[in-house]
């Protein structure tokens, strides 16, 4: 992670705001672009009459979820905490902002986790906004209807998973969670709401420089889930069990053993000698030996592929793991509400 200090010019880059190549010149020319164009579209919503907003319910709505999650919204930070506190005003206004910017996805439960901590680091409301403009780039899929994202994430996690190993994901389809549909609150808002604040910064632009691999986040979760799997399968937790003991390690786990974990795993990934396809495309490996078997971690008689240094137990980073009616993914979605308690 990065000093604190460097974070609020650092971000600009990590998140495409500023080119890398850009001269400071370009930069201050684009800065100055990007504000009109902020206050051009800020205007057309702070300009909206009551009589309008009665005719139009799709902004009404908008603007009904994003004060109810604003005013929930980190009030343990001082940035945030108080009444009418003008970081809230900064969030609600950004977040308002954003709807003019992309009106068809407008706002969506969760995207108020996700500014939070950029508006924390860039203190200002402009940079705030084009930098989060640039991270929902990223994360868009995850929020539309159809979440197309969360299924493709889940899809690839099942599958790095199944290499990593498969007698833990035998276990999870035993107890009907192999869909990892417990993982869906890390995946949908990049695990803000499982670390602490100032972890979640480092981890963020951890991921933003796509380092060691892409998706480097799906071995994040992996490395999570391997230092409970111990204790999920000792004590036979079933479906509840499972989603239960996932929901309550928010705010127990250890930032740098699991940075430390999912770094050992991708590199033992990148020395495997045989890495399926499909797993080399998800982490964007490339290697001249790789398997072209789309089923990860099995040949064709289902036998595991000869890496066994991809086992979980070869990864000897220090252990520091955290301590804790079933209806599919609807239920799981109820209790992994995003709504904080």
């Amino acid at each position: 992670g990065l000093c604190h200090t460097l974070r609020k010019e650092a971000w600009k880059f990590l998140l495409g705001y500023f080119p890398w190549n850009s001269t400071k010149e370009e930069r201050a020319n684009r800065q100055k672009r990007k504000t009109d164009e902020y206050f051009r579209m800020k205007l057309q919503w702070k300009s909206v009459s009551e009589e309008q907003e009665k005719r139009n319910s799709r902004l009404r709505d908008y603007r009904s979820l994003i004060e109810k999650d604003v005013n929930r919204t980190d009030r343990t930070n001082k940035f945030y905490e108080g009444e009418d506190n003008p970081g809230l005003i900064l969030l609600h206004d950004i977040l308002m902002t954003y709807c003019m910017y992309d009106f068809d996805l407008g706002y969506v439960q969760g995207m108020s986790d996700l500014l939070s901590p950029v508006l924390y680091v860039m203190e200002n409301e402009v940079d705030a906004f084009w930098c989060f403009v640039s991270y929902m780039d990223q994360m868009h899929q995850n929020f539309e209807e159809q979440m197309q994202g969360m299924k493709t994430q889940l899809i690839q996690l099942s599958t790095l998973l199944r290499l990593l190993d498969s007698g833990f994901c035998s276990y999870l389809e035993s107890q009907d969670s192999g869909y990892l549909y417990f993982c869906f609150r890390w995946l949908l808002i990049r695990f803000k709401r499982e670390f602490s604040f100032q972890d979640i910064l480092r981890l963020w632009e951890v991921m933003w420089t796509e380092l060691p691999c892409q998706n480097f986040h799906l071995l994040l979760c992996c490395a999570i889930l391997e230092s409970e799997k111990q204790q999920i399968m000792d004590k036979h937790y079933g479906f509840n069990e499972i989603l239960k003991h996932i929901n309550e390690l928010s705010m127990k786990i250890d930032v740098e053993y699991i940075l430390c974990k999912a770094e050992a795993i991708s590199m033992q990934m990148m020395n495997c000698k045989e890495l399926p396809q499909a797993v080399s495309e998800i982490l964007g490996i490339e290697t001249s030996s790789v398997t072209p078997d789309s089923n990860a971690g099995e040949d064709e008689s289902g036998a595991e592929l000869g890496c066994p240094t991809l086992l979980y137990q070869s990864v000897s980073t220090p252990v520091t793991a955290a301590n804790g009616t079933r209806d599919g993914a609807q239920q799981v979605a109820e209790m992994q509400s995003l709504t904080p308690a």
